[in-house]
């Protein structure tokens, strides 16, 4: 009976060692992706997005839950990954709207409508958004030089400075 114990309570603490704690699977992630010498691993990086995201799944009402998210968007988009950031983006903007960097990441969508998709209506209609909702917010100059830009080329826009100066 008492190996029995014996074996039970070392199971535990093996069990609790090797938990699957999210916040324990960030750590982890963030030291293996940002720990290197500038040059992420792809599938390690993407692990981590997956990681802060079921983060905010487990936790919803947890305070560190649309900070993780913010962080998966800004891992997502050094990975290439529109789709993915915009879908995150999304979720920030419908869970946690009142979060301080939801406005900022509300601005990045925008921008991969235009620099990703070059979708020039949506990237437009997003930053009108951004500004009916965050006038005075941090990216409202940006929006609206972006809006006055939008879909000029290169030459189109120096000549715009020029006419400027």
């Amino acid at each position: 009976m008492k190996r029995v114990l014996l074996f039970a309570v070392i199971a535990l603490f093996f069990a609790g060692c090797n938990s699957n704690d999210p916040a324990k699977r960030i750590v982890k992630l963030e030291e293996q992706v940002f720990a290197t010498d500038g040059a992420i691993v792809p599938e390690v990086a993407s692990d981590l997005v997956s990681a802060y995201c079921d983060f905010a799944d487990a936790n919803h009402d947890d305070a560190m839950s649309p900070e993780y998210l913010f962080k998966a968007v800004d891992v997502s988009m050094n990975l290439n990954e529109p789709q993915r950031t915009i879908s995150i983006i999304d979720r920030m903007i419908a869970d946690y709207p009142d979060y301080p960097r939801t406005q900022a990441a509300l601005f990045v969508k925008a921008f991969i409508f235009e620099t990703k998709y070059n979708n020039l209506d949506m990237a437009k209609k997003i930053y009108e958004q951004y500004l009916e909702q965050y006038p005075d917010g941090e990216f409202a100059d940006d929006c609206r030089a972006s809006i006055e830009f939008l879909g000029l080329s290169p030459e189109e826009l120096v000549k715009r400075f020029e006419a400027q100066e």
